[in-house]
């Protein structure tokens, strides 16, 4: 089902063209990936876990360890593993890529962290419009972090209690959110998806939606990194 009967081989030279020879590729990223875990990632885990993400003039910068993780990953070519080749995804089932997720986490449950969050690409992809999704995805496949912004002070395990007010500038035909977040995981991500009130008078879960922000356009303040007991590498 994944494969569509294999017919993307007539158009992608990557593409599996029978049963056998999809496990094989899905085998083959594994033990790529295997690999950098085991000769990269897991190896940078102490320091990683003692030198930590700082905020420098408003930008977090991950770890020496952390940053190497992730451009192993990427000079791999294994983000947006789950993505349809259309915007230079894998086209993986969900089962191989949870089980090079858990690698990962093996490897380093902080680095996991930062590169599970790919899996924003999947909520963009069934829910952002055409525009959002040509411009985007390819650069989650091509390395860009992410983040579910979604947490509050006063809005955790209850999100419908959330106040971010989302309003419509018509003069700049775009969205301006205010409020604050709080406890996002990897939350200096190049792409965010945060969710905010966009419907007028409304108090549950039916006036929120989620946007999509660029880190480029530069409009969030970051009051601090938050201190914690483990997957220190993970900026929170």
């Amino acid at each position: 089902m994944k494969e569509k009967d294999y017919k993307e081989a007539e158009q992608y030279d990557t593409a599996p063209i029978h049963f056998e020879d999809a496990l094989d590729t899905y085998e083959q990223v594994l033990e790529i990936i295997g690999e950098i875990c085991g000769e990269v990632i897991a190896p940078n885990a102490e320091s990683v876990d003692l030198e930590g993400p700082k905020l420098v003039n408003n930008e977090v910068v991950y770890a020496k360890g952390t940053q190497q993780n992730h451009d192993a990953l990427v000079n791999a070519d294994v983000y947006g593993i789950s993505l349809p080749r259309k915007y230079n995804g894998l086209n993986f089932p969900m089962v191989p890529y949870v089980m090079a997720a858990e690698l990962i986490a093996r490897a380093d449950g902080g680095f996991a962290n930062i590169w599970g969050l790919q899996d924003c690409a999947e909520t963009i992809y069934e829910f952002a419009s055409e525009e959002l999704k040509d411009k985007y995805l390819p650069l989650i496949n091509a390395g860009y972090t992410c983040s579910m912004d979604l947490t509050e002070p006063d809005a955790g395990s209850d999100l419908q209690a959330v106040q971010v007010k989302a309003t419509f500038d018509e003069t700049s035909n775009c969205w301006r959110l205010n409020g604050v977040k709080r406890f996002i995981t990897n939350g200096d991500a190049d792409i965010k998806l945060v969710l905010a009130r966009s419907e007028e008078g409304t108090k549950d879960a039916r006036g929120l939606s989620y946007f999509l922000y660029d880190k480029k356009d530069r409009a969030i303040t970051i009051r601090r990194i938050e201190h914690k007991l483990g997957i220190v590498g993970s900026p929170t």
